[in-house]
């Protein structure tokens, strides 16, 4: 079987790594969770020694799992990263964390999105960036840092993302991939390279700032004490990687992906940035060198997870004949297309006949429904998607993705690789090697239903209805 090739992926909430042999069969896998935790409202965090940790137990279940199957440790010959987009990582000069890890979901700078947009507008920071400024941007983050916590700023922080500050315990340097560094407010998309504006806006040193790779290009070589903390033996490279989104969509293949995760990304890709004239949809750099991909994200498996914990359902209940409820799926802001932060979360048309099971459904049908807003604001600038490859945990599902085909009125295709982000960074990890891996993995085809579809189509003008009456309200604090 020759060679291994490593694809891990530090994820919201866990990390995953995958062991992808030459011909692009999967070996091996492993996963191991992490906590978020909210110490104040608004407030996302994370330990930053844990995606460490997780990467380290994920690796070295790998490597095991590999010698099982008769492939030594010094059969790996590379491993690539795919991380989470935009969660800032503060730390010293040599990598140590100075504070816990913000989270691309952390609110707490509400008071400095206000102030940025004061100081340079909204056009400014979409032509530099390629991406809306919101409050949940790491630009706010690092503006309150510098502002709240003086004792950091007089150690000489760096500002660093999960990529960079992870190579620099792999390999000894700051360094990251492209498509990541364009996930992160202080990067030109369509110029690829560090945006000059923003740093100086911001008061960043260009020069304390990772150097910056393309995906796929050999960042450096395992040390011999990392590479025997993570049971591998010398000589291993690191590969730039990519950011999640980035990683599912050159693991999935296909023009675009709907990468169903902890959030819901709907992701095509093109020859040049989008140009958007009304500042909403988000450019990011893509894992294939001269090409962008449009990234439009939305709440997703968090809203599902929730309603899981708090309106549990018994395998297999059915949803009752009460008309369908109406689940707006906002519970930390309406993100893409319009990026309406103080929407919320919202259940509508409850009756004493609804069950559990109507509630569960209307979750399913009120992501599907934030799918066809996303992809009916993409496609004019974009083209048209004539199916949608989903990959991520809802495809697991025989009912999900039946659903999002009669909402979106196009065929559904699931791949049978579900991880699709570390199977994106194992493809980079191998470089040419990976050329012919497209073929590996069977789709399933979920088509859309004439009938199915006229119904979903009146469910979801329902749906319009009342998001756009409600969102005007949450505008409101009452």
């Amino acid at each position: 079987m020759g060679q291994v090739y490593l694809g891990v992926d530090i994820g919201t909430t866990s990390a995953k790594c995958l062991a992808v042999v030459e011909d692009g069969r999967i070996l091996a896998f492993a996963q191991q969770s992490y906590m978020m935790s909210h110490p104040r409202e608004g407030w996302a965090e994370q330990d930053a020694n844990d995606y460490w940790q997780a990467l380290v137990a994920t690796v070295r279940a790998c490597v095991e799992q590999c010698e099982r199957e008769g492939l030594p440790r010094h059969s790996v010959a590379a491993l690539a990263l795919s991380t989470q987009g935009d969660t800032l990582v503060v730390t010293d000069r040599h990598g140590k964390s100075l504070l816990p890890a913000v989270s691309w979901m952390d609110a707490r700078g509400s008071e400095e999105h206000a102030q940025l947009l004061s100081e340079a507008g909204a056009g400014f920071w979409y032509e530099q960036t390629g991406m809306p400024f919101t409050v949940l941007s790491s630009a706010c983050s690092i503006r309150w840092i510098q502002k709240h916590r003086p004792d950091v700023m007089d150690a000489g922080p760096v500002f660093c993302y999960v990529p960079d500050y992870l190579a620099r315990r792999l390999i000894g340097v700051f360094a990251t991939d492209v498509p990541s560094a364009s996930w992160c407010p202080l990067f030109s998309t369509r110029r690829r390279e560090w945006s000059r504006p923003v740093l100086e806006l911001l008061g960043i040193d260009a020069g304390a700032l990772p150097e910056v790779r393309e995906s796929g290009v050999v960042l450096g070589e395992l040390s011999a004490g990392v590479a025997e903390e993570l049971g591998l033996s010398c000589g291993v490279r690191l590969v730039a990687g990519a950011f999640d989104q980035a990683a599912a969509a050159h693991g999935a293949g296909g023009r675009g992906i709907l990468s169903c995760g902890t959030a819901w990304v709907l992701y095509m890709t093109a020859s040049r940035p989008v140009e958007d004239s009304r500042r909403q949809l988000s450019t990011c750099c893509h894992a294939v060198g001269g090409q962008w991909g449009t990234v439009l994200p939305f709440s997703g498996g968090t809203a599902y997870d929730w309603v899981s914990r708090t309106v549990p359902v018994e395998d297999g209940a059915p949803a009752s004949s009460a008309k369908p409820l109406v689940f707006i799926p906002h519970l930390y802001g309406g993100l893409s297309p319009d990026f309406r932060e103080k929407s919320k979360g919202s259940i509508l048309g409850l009756t004493l006949s609804h069950t559990a099971a109507d509630i569960r459904e209307a979750v399913m049908r009120g992501l599907a429904c934030e799918t066809r807003r996303n992809l009916d604001a993409a496609e004019p600038l974009c083209g048209r998607m004539e199916s949608v490859r989903m990959v991520g945990g809802a495809g697991k599902s025989e009912t999900w993705p039946q659903i999002i085909a009669d909402v979106l009125d196009r065929t559904v295709e699931v791949s049978d690789c579900v991880e699709s982000a570390c199977y994106g960074a194992a493809k980079l990890a191998a470089g040419d090697v990976s050329s012919g891996w497209d073929g590996v993995f069977g789709l399933r085809r979920f088509e859309p239903a004439a009938e199915a579809v006229q119904r979903e189509e009146r469910n979801y003008q329902r749906y319009l209805v009342f998001y756009r009456a409600l969102v005007d309200i949450y505008e409101v604090d009452y």
